[in-house]
């Protein structure tokens, strides 16, 4: 059959391409810098940090669908012992691999479809660090998803800080976020405060 019209040509373009390519993935940028340590240590105890020295506290909690749900998706399943989170604070990078949880919660609230409702593992992460106060370039990440975001932050002396990161999924092609499409971007909030 001859496709007589550029706008035949077109159509048959998007089709070809929504198709077969599936949903658009998003790249992975290159590193802030190379794995320099020495910036901040892990904190497993509440000792008072030293004098220039701050704590901060990185939460994150991410839900993915079940080992079931990917026996008709082409998506792989989350990998085994742990699921990881990333994180780099001026060139120095660590993974942290973090079990799940099983959880089963309502598709529907008052507002409507619910992003992380239904059958899923749920993945916390709480981590605390302890590095210099001042600025710093953070980077978080979650490998499984392609995804990683950077922010500038400014930590104060003589108090903790909390570092969140919330997940905001991916839109689904019936029109609603939900947690089997992945992570499109994240809020961030330090001590409660959005900054990105």
């Amino acid at each position: 059959m001859k496709i007589k019209s550029s706008a035949g040509v077109l159509a048959l373009f998007v089709i070809l391409t929504t198709g077969f390519g599936g949903c658009a993935q998003k790249p992975k940028p290159p590193p802030a810098t190379s794995n320099r340590p020495g910036v901040f240590t892990e904190v497993g105890n509440s000792s008072r940090p030293a004098e220039g020295m701050v704590d901060l506290t990185v939460k994150a909690s991410v839900k993915t669908p079940t080992a079931e749900h990917y026996l008709l998706e082409s998506r792989p399943v989350p990998p085994g012992g742990g699921f990881p989170f990333e994180l780099n604070v001026d060139g120095q990078e660590v993974i942290w691999k973090v079990e799940g949880t099983r959880e089963n919660t309502p598709v529907y609230g008052s507002s409507g479809r619910l992003p992380e409702g239904g059958e899923g593992i749920r993945y916390v992460l709480e981590k605390t660090i302890r590095l210099p106060a001042g600025p710093h370039h953070v980077v978080f990440g979650v490998p499984y998803d392609d995804y990683y975001t950077g922010v500038k932050v400014s930590l104060q002396e003589d108090m903790g800080h909390t570092l969140q990161f919330e997940p905001v999924y991916a839109m689904g092609r019936r029109g609603y976020r939900t947690f089997f499409h992945g992570i499109s971007r994240t809020m961030v909030y330090l001590d409660g405060v959005r900054i990105k």
